[in-house]
């Protein structure tokens, strides 16, 4: 063995280092493997970066709002072949595109499940979004706070952390925190929750309204109806006639429709019905501010044109968007006389347009007599059946999502219905169904905007909602 005597000045000590041929050759070897490995992760490094690059910039593009049809199906595609090949964000994002329906359709079966897989692949943002969907219950995901902290918990997105806040603050599936939702927010240093938290620090803890409307006094049931027994109360029934000036309050309920957040004074004005149609003028007007549209008055609904209003938010995330913006959908009423006093009951469906998703529960009650009613009465009020089909998203654009749940198996029918016509555009399924809970999806890209009935006939029993086709 060759001994080969290397004399160095160490960075360290200053002592000399000796070297032998042995180890000699053992570096030699050592730095071409690592020049080989530098030069096989070279092209993996450059993969992932390009595939980064993709995925920002359709990321940056889907939200644009002129997105063509064949651009959204290509970036879907590149997408979900990303995806396929083990790339995190781009599984997560394709949870993404179900959720909203673009390139594919609307699926939020899909959406959930992609996003759990993208979860499994060390995605943070991936159990945040599973999180959103289920505090909200978008789509036909059922709403479910104790689900939404599971999965906010599990994530390490900055905003899991600050719905968390909120969820401690409000009170959402859990007791009421404040000092919980102000360690969070300190401990998290996104901009959003910085401006959230000069809000609720600055303040002492509030006594935020909790009416449980299923844990109300007989007393507070009897006056709001929810009792037939000696309560002077007629049963619920859609109004026949809704033309007139009413006025009451609206009721902003949490996500799950069980707790009043806050109520504001309301009123509408509803003009005579001009056709055979149910045409009608309408004036809605919420806090002070009016708006007037054209509407449809048919079967207990009013279903509302281009009505928008803007209710400023509670607390800001943003110090520049401090109003949301409302498009009022739809109101469906039923009517109760409670010893001599008719009140209209409806449930307002609405879409908050910066967010381009639901609004939260809201129930207007009404009445054309100056009536004061406190915060419990209204909270009884505003418990109401949800209606036998729900749609999502109303307006629709490409894809339409209809949802219902049988008590027994049944024979069904669904059918999209021309709204002027009569005439049946498209049977969306006819079969015999188990019981529970059932979802379309309507997908035509050729159906003209305007008004359509969706219909579903379970034993022959049926059911009906207008839905708006963009």
């Amino acid at each position: 063995m060759y001994n080969i005597r290397v004399s160095m000045e160490s960075s360290v000590s200053g002592t000399d280092i000796t070297f032998n041929h042995y180890n000699y050759n053992h570096m030699k070897r050592n730095f071409a493997m690592a020049m080989m490995t530098l030069a096989l992760c070279a092209p993996i490094c450059a993969q992932e970066m390009e595939a980064d690059s993709i995925l920002r910039s359709i990321e940056d593009r889907i939200y644009d709002g002129d997105l063509e049809r064949r651009e959204s199906k290509r970036m879907f595609g590149q997408v979900k072949e990303l995806s396929e090949e083990g790339n995190t964000g781009a599984a997560c994002l394709l949870g993404i595109l179900y959720k909203d329906g673009i390139g594919t359709r609307l699926d939020f079966d899909r959406a959930r499940e992609q996003f759990e897989t993208a979860y499994e692949m060390g995605s943070g943002r991936a159990a945040y979004s599973l999180g959103y969907l289920y505090l909200k219950g978008l789509g036909n995901i059922d709403q479910d706070y104790q689900r939404a902290m599971e999965w906010f918990k599990k994530s390490d997105d900055p905003m899991a952390q600050h719905w968390l806040a909120k969820m401690y603050w409000f009170g959402y599936g859990v007791h009421r925190d404040g000092q919980r939702a102000l360690e969070l927010l300190k401990d998290n240093p996104i901009y959003n929750s910085e401006v959230l938290l000069e809000q609720f620090d600055v303040e002492a803890i509030p006594d935020i309204p909790t009416q449980q409307t299923n844990n109300l006094s007989g007393e507070v049931e009897n006056i709001a109806g929810n009792s037939s027994h000696g309560s002077g109360v007629t049963a619920s029934t859609p109004p026949s006639n809704i033309e007139g000036a009413w006025k009451g309050y609206l009721m902003e309920m949490d996500w799950s429709g069980k707790t009043m957040s806050r109520s504001f004074p309301v009123g509408l004005s509803v003009g005579q019905v001009e056709d055979a149609y149910g045409s009608v003028g309408t004036s809605v007007e919420i806090n002070g501010t009016a708006d007037e549209s054209e509407a449809i008055w048919k079967d207990g609904t009013l279903t509302l044109f281009d009505s928008q209003i803007g209710l400023e938010k509670q607390y800001t995330d943003h110090p520049d968007f401090k109003t949301l913006d409302y498009d009022l959908l739809s109101i469906s009423f039923v009517e109760k006389n409670i010893d001599g006093t008719v009140y209209l009951i409806g449930r307002l469906e609405s879409r908050i347009i910066q967010w381009s998703e639901p609004g939260p529960p809201m129930t207007l009650v009404l009445t054309k007599e100056d009536v004061q009613l406190s915060d419990e009465v209204l909270a009884a009020f505003a418990q109401q059946e949800e209606s036998f089909i729900k749609l999502y998203p109303n307006p629709f654009v490409d894809n339409l999502l209809i949802y219902y749940e049988l008590g027994s198996d049944s024979n069904v029918e669904v059918r999209l219905l021309d709204y002027y016509g009569g005439t049946s555009v498209e049977t969306v399924i006819s079969s015999y169904l188990k019981s529970g809970e059932h979802t379309h999806t309507l997908s035509n890209s050729n159906l003209r905007g305007g008004l359509y009935v969706v219909q579903v006939r379970v034993n022959g029993q049926v059911h009906s909602k207008l839905v708006i086709k963009k």
